[in-house]
């Protein structure tokens, strides 16, 4: 799997990948640079106007590409040609300086890999294959490497340094490019895996809306039904307790029937922008109507606050969770507002009861096992859905003190 997976990712960042190896190329420049003043500083011989020609050249190069990048060339062109310069500009370098007894040949090795990692096989091969027939041309096509005096311990010695920069360098371009790439590969991986979550949300979600268009058509006749029978009974019983309780069926039916003629009519228009603690208070005037028996205490902001054109779907997935609270918390609920530097945060606490460790991390990603009587379990996930759709986030986590805190946070639009 890592094997198939790695093209794709390399392609998908190609044009991040051709600037990495620009800076690169320009740290080997320099590097390059320091080398050839060592080497003088070394009293080294060596063809110092066609060595400074080759990294001019290469220097030059490494400018012009980004321009060309600019003007609409393939990337692939890009990155081949820029290795394809490495290549040369590397086997002129050697050319001049000993050829294949030259212990920085081995710096062929990281732009075929870069090659092979980031460019189709084809042409990664074309590079490889340059790459070998220049290493065996500088066998024969070179000039001699300078002997210091004629010592050749001392050359040797200098071989053997030469050696060393040679791995130092492949292991620091090796290891600084491939876990760039593996770390790319892991930001997929974990994309990927939360993609394949929110599918299946959505999935589910899509099951539950199919049933919910049946559960619509089916309830509606009860309803039509239970209505008429409510008000033939408000007609004809008049002592007061029981109209008190005949009138809350109304208007509970009557909220039911709301429901549903939302659920036929698909998306709701969008409403005019409301000051949002005006908007709240509206919404749980027609919350109070369906649970009376809850206590809602308010706290944080009472009045005003940002003008805000909340989308409907926010309204069910709110109530999905202050009526789970009302549940949990004995008839008791507190409800606080905050108004962040970017967003809008709500609080729905309750002071009873708790989440397990294996709840609180399934929550919102699948429905929650419930203790209601007719719970379904689904309303935190359905809660959780929507406000991501909305840009939005839940958090559930335990009051230390006891009982649940749900946390809303919805971003506030830019000024």
């Amino acid at each position: 799997m890592m094997t198939s997976t790695f093209p794709a990712l390399f392609a998908a960042n190609l044009a991040q990948h051709v600037r990495v190896l620009q800076r690169l190329r320009w740290l080997l420049l320099l590097a390059a640079l320091l080398l050839m003043l060592l080497a003088a500083a070394l009293a080294v011989a060596l063809p110092w106007p066609l060595l400074l020609q080759a990294l001019a050249s290469l220097a030059l190069l490494n400018v012009a590409l980004p321009r060309w990048q600019a003007a609409g060339a393939p990337l692939r062109q890009v990155l081949f040609a820029g290795l394809l310069a490495d290549v040369l500009v590397l086997t002129e370098l050697l050319a001049f300086s000993g050829g294949a007894a030259n212990p920085l040949a081995s710096l062929y090795l990281p732009p075929v890999l870069f090659a092979a990692l980031l460019l189709p096989v084809r042409l990664a091969w074309v590079l490889a294959l340059l790459s070998l027939m220049a290493y065996a041309l500088l066998f024969g096509w070179h000039l001699p490497w300078p002997l210091a005096g004629g010592d050749a311990a001392y050359a040797f010695q200098l071989h053997l340094v030469g050696m060393w920069l040679t791995f130092a360098v492949s292991v620091l371009l090796l290891t600084s490019f491939v876990s760039s790439l593996a770390q790319q590969l892991a930001r997929r991986e974990a994309a990927l895996a939360e993609a394949r979550e929110a599918q299946l949300r959505d999935e589910q979600l899509v099951a539950l809306g199919v049933q919910a268009a049946g559960a619509a058509h089916t309830l509606s006749t009860p309803l039509n039904t239970l209505t008429l029978l409510c008000d033939d009974m408000c007609d004809e019983y008049r002592q007061p307790p029981l109209q008190q309780d005949l009138q809350l069926m109304q208007r509970q039916l009557a909220l039911c029937r709301e429901s549903l003629a939302r659920l036929k009519a698909g998306a709701e228009t969008q409403p005019a922008p409301q000051a949002v603690c005006e908007a709240l208070a509206e919404q749980l005037q027609g919350w109070h109507a369906t649970r009376p028996d809850v206590t809602l205490l308010r706290h944080g902001l009472q009045h005003g606050g940002p003008q805000l054109a909340l989308d409907p779907r926010f309204w069910p997935a709110f109530f999905n969770l202050l009526n789970n609270a009302a549940d949990a918390g004995g008839g008791e609920v507190e409800l606080t507002l905050s108004v962040l530097p970017v967003q809008l945060e709500l609080i729905i606490h309750n002071r009873r009861g708790s989440l397990s460790r294996e709840q609180l991390a399934r929550a919102g990603l699948a429905p929650l096992d419930s203790n209601k009587p007719a719970g379904l379990g689904l309303g935190v996930m359905l809660s959780h859905v929507t406000l991501s759709h909305l840009g939005g986030e839940l958090n559930l986590d335990n009051d230390p003190h006891g009982g649940v805190r749900a946390t809303i946070r919805l971003p506030l639009p830019a000024c």
